[in-house]
């Protein structure tokens, strides 16, 4: 049976347990890097994990040598890179939470070229997100809406946008950004030519949103959870004048009350992956090149 191993504790490896647990996954360890946690304590009672432990790296020494052992690393952010150079010397797979680091150079040469590493972006997981990825069209323009409170904020939580624009149209470059004090504007560009118009508004009181127009059809997601597709309009009389409206041909609604949308399906991949070693899409390359676009956005 796969065996999970858990160095973290915070609210999201909530999240991640209850998917895990849910897809087959044993729940044998946890740790934390914070000796006075209290949730690792909570977390082993609430899932039932077999151990716990107050050393972490004594934890993944001797979890790293047990058969069909996996690890989830979701520490604080400026932890996971330490912890994923521990795990790797016994080349178990691993599920990493999302962005990994804030700093490039942290993505070495050795981590770069590991197999190993599955990366947590949840989004990409999403079937509006992997609708809208069937749907697209060379000729479609691409308007995203990215609120967030500031730029710190951005790399850490809005680069689940970044995932799902590279997912969807390969890598990016930027040919043109407007920076003002209280917001970013940017177009992109894919290897297609297609083109991204990306506003990023800090402290707006919006939803993310990713808007596809084209000739035939208009693909919205608002929230990203939330989509929408209308193909024609549908024309509304009036007394004294007439309007039209987008007439809705699509509807779909990404949520789950068992889980965080997402990461069901993330989990059984990342399940698939621990047996196989199958090619990922979102890998540790994937990951240095959302930070590195990430970035050079706000700077």
């Amino acid at each position: 049976m796969s065996k999970l191993c858990i160095i973290g504790s915070s609210s999201i490896v909530t999240q991640h347990l209850k998917a895990a647990k849910a897809v087959g996954f044993s729940l044998y360890g946890i740790t934390s890097l914070n000796i006075n946690s209290k949730n690792t304590l909570k977390l082993k009672k609430k899932f039932r994990i077999k151990k716990i432990y107050k050393n972490w790296k004594r934890c993944i020494e001797e979890n790293g040598k047990i058969k069909d052992m996996n690890f989830l690393i979701a520490p604080r952010i400026q932890d996971t890179i330490k912890v994923i150079n521990k795990v790797l010397i016994y080349k178990k797979p691993i599920m990493v939470e999302k962005p990994i680091s804030r700093n490039i150079k942290d993505f070495s040469e050795s981590i770069l070229k590991s197999k190993k590493i599955f990366v947590g972006y949840n989004r990409i997981f999403y079937k509006t997100v992997n609708y809208l990825k069937k749907n697209l069209s060379p000729s479609s323009l691409i308007s995203v809406n990215c609120p967030e409170k500031d730029k710190k904020k951005f790399i850490d939580n809005s680069c689940h946008i970044i995932s799902i624009l590279i997912y969807c149209f390969g890598n990016l470059r930027i040919l043109k950004k407007y920076k003002r004090k209280n917001h970013i504007i940017c177009i992109l560009e894919n290897k297609k030519k297609t083109l991204i118009h990306l506003k990023i508004v800090f402290n707006a009181p919006s939803n993310f949103s990713i808007t596809s127009s084209s000739m035939k059809r208009t693909i919205d997601l608002c929230p990203i959870e939330e989509l929408t597709e209308h193909k024609k309009l549908k024309m509304i009389r009036k007394i004294n004048y007439n309007f039209y409206k987008p007439s809705l041909t699509k509807k779909i609604r990404d949520y789950d009350i068992n889980f965080k949308p997402g990461f069901y399906n993330q989990y059984r991949e990342f399940k698939k992956f621990s047996k196989r070693n199958n090619k990922i899409i979102n890998d540790i390359v994937f990951a240095r090149n959302v930070l590195r676009l990430t970035k050079k956005l706000v700077d």
